[in-house]
């Protein structure tokens, strides 16, 4: 990101301030679209340039598309296509006479796609309003004006000490702030190698110790919480089921490092998460958890919660940094990593919201008691996985490392239903690698999945069944990868189009030059996105290159 942008946020706003993003959002809130009127008053207010204003107006899909009174969303995310197929988006255009991104003349209806609504146990989903409906009869609800807020099944645990599910009680940042003290945490942390939920797996011991060890006036903790995997709803179900959980260990990984703020961006596609954590937030202030003096230990601890406004991509730790500080969400070359340069010019922990309710667990019992919740694995914890419609018991499950696929599929979540049968799975959201049914006997975990080019990633389970037509599924993967880039590097913006056009076009694809292209992303690509989305389609090359249509 522009460093000059952030110093000007630095110089004009405090830490909590309403950034130019959030006032664009209020003004599309107010009367449906962003003007010029809107973004010269942003930047007027903000101290940005006008040019930067229009940047942040025109990215983000919550401020390009036109509302009407009426402002209804569809699903276009990877379990909706997998249980239709994509003619639920087909039914709902035909039934309100709307294209995707259209808004009716006079401004009554609208209608838009958003991935994803996080309902991918009850697909499709769609969202009338703050209303998100989902299930076989959702769209026919939603065309009659009689749409209602879907049910969400309850969460499990197959593990016999649960991490995850149980209710957050404070207890480790209690033990940290009494017996252990920031480097005795730190070393907890760094023992028992959590290593990072959200799709890399870095060690977070090892994050935290950079940031400790760099130099600032400031430090500061970012909760990842924009989980925006098409098929995932871990991170949903974290914030808005056990949200004590995720401010301790937001607040614990600021204990460690010596920062005195941390901020969880949440997801607009998720209109519940940022009410339940503001209000969680300030009981722990009522409770003396956060803000200053915590527990009379001195150590004082802040948490502000900032919702996005539509973008896969700011995901990215560089992305997601640009968001929080109300910017274009682009990505930037690193180094500096956040750990050194992050949220307004300063050292940042960037977690994954499920790597930091992890550390709770750690704090209260140690590295030991947590690398014995796997006892089968050499990667510790438990994890947090979902599956989608397509299986018979949909829903969020803790699980430990070390299970085969095939035990999770059909022994936890009961297989698939309407028996129908498996034909692949794509693990850890859009970056993943495809597993074929063949390939269910591998372990769960990091290492396993990595040598069939997958990956644990959030922990998404999303099942395509025998009916799945494997080159409408390369061109729904490819579309949301080009939809989704950033644009700031061009063989992601560019690559990933040309890749879509390749298999959207009738004929056999040519593949020696879709492998050079594949070739290109992942050499060239600035983040993860680009880099990424050729493992899914080298899987489909390696699996169904008959299917896939591609030639010699």
């Amino acid at each position: 990101m522009s460093r000059n942008l952030v110093e000007l946020i630095r110089r004009h706003h405090a830490v909590d301030a309403p950034t130019a993003l959030q006032l664009l959002k209020a003004a599309a809130d107010d009367h449906g679209e962003v003007t010029d009127e809107d973004r010269k008053r942003v930047a007027e207010v903000t101290g940005l340039p006008e040019a930067a204003v229009y940047g942040i107006s025109s990215f983000y899909d919550d401020l390009l598309m036109p509302r009407g009174a009426r402002h209804v969303r569809v699903c276009t995310g990877t379990a909706c296509f997998a249980a239709t197929g994509g003619a639920h988006v087909d039914a709902v255009r035909e039934g309100l006479g709307l294209d995707l991104g259209d808004r009716r003349p006079d401004g009554a209806v609208s209608l838009a796609e958003t991935v994803c609504l996080g309902f991918c146990h009850s697909s499709p989903a769609v969202r009338d309003g703050d209303v998100i409906d989902a299930g076989a009869d959702a769209v026919a609800r939603l065309l009659g004006g009689a749409s209602s807020a879907a049910a969400e099944p309850d969460w499990e645990s197959v593990v016999s000490e649960p991490v995850m599910i149980r209710p957050g009680d404070w207890s480790g940042l209690r033990r940290a702030l009494a017996e252990l003290g920031p480097e005795g945490l730190l070393e907890l942390v760094e023992a028992a190698t959590v290593r990072g939920r959200g799709g890399a797996g870095f060690p977070a011991g090892t994050k935290w110790r950079f940031t400790r060890a760099a130099k600032g006036d400031e430090k500061f903790i970012v909760a990842n919480g924009d989980e925006g995997d098409p098929g995932s709803y871990i991170d949903k179900y974290l914030m808005e089921r056990n949200p004590n959980l995720v401010l301790e260990g937001v607040a614990l990984a600021g204990f460690a490092v010596g920062a005195d703020h941390g901020f969880i961006l949440t997801r607009s596609e998720y209109p519940l998460s940022k009410p339940i954590l503001d209000a969680a937030v300030r009981q722990a202030h009522a409770d003396g958890l956060l803000g200053e003096d915590i527990l009379g230990s001195g150590f004082a601890f802040d948490i502000t919660v900032v919702e996005g406004a539509g973008s896969y991509v700011v995901g990215e730790e560089t992305a997601l940094l640009a968001c929080l500080q109300g910017l274009r969400g682009t990505v930037s070359a690193r180094p500096p990593f956040p750990a050194e340069r992050g949220a307004f010019g300063m050292p940042t922990v960037v977690n994954n919201t499920e790597t930091l309710a992890n550390i709770p667990f750690v704090a209260a019992h140690g590295a030991d008691a947590y690398a014995a919740l796997s006892p089968d694995s050499e990667s510790n914890g438990s994890k947090l996985v979902c599956f989608n419609e397509r299986f018979a018991r949909p829903t969020v499950f803790e699980v430990p490392f070390g299970m085969t696929m095939r035990e999770l599929c059909e022994g936890v979540a009961g297989g698939l239903r309407d028996g129908r049968e498996i034909k692949a799975l794509q693990i850890g959201g859009p970056l993943g690698g495809i597993l074929p049914a063949a390939k269910l006997d591998t372990v769960f975990d990091f290492d396993a999945l990595a040598a069939e080019g997958c990956m644990v990633g959030h922990g998404s389970i999303c099942a395509f069944d025998d009916h799945t037509d494997i080159r409408a599924l390369a061109v729904h993967l490819l579309r949301f990868g080009a939809h989704e880039s950033c644009g700031k590097c061009f063989p992601c913006r560019i690559g990933l189009r040309r890749a879509h056009d390749m298999f959207a076009a009738d004929g056999p694809v040519d593949r020696q030059r879709f492998e050079q292209l594949l070739e290109t992303l992942e050499l060239g690509s600035l983040c993860a996105h680009g880099s990424g989305m050729p493992a899914p389609m080298r899987s489909l090359l390696a699996h169904f290159p008959d299917e896939l249509g591609v030639t010699a």
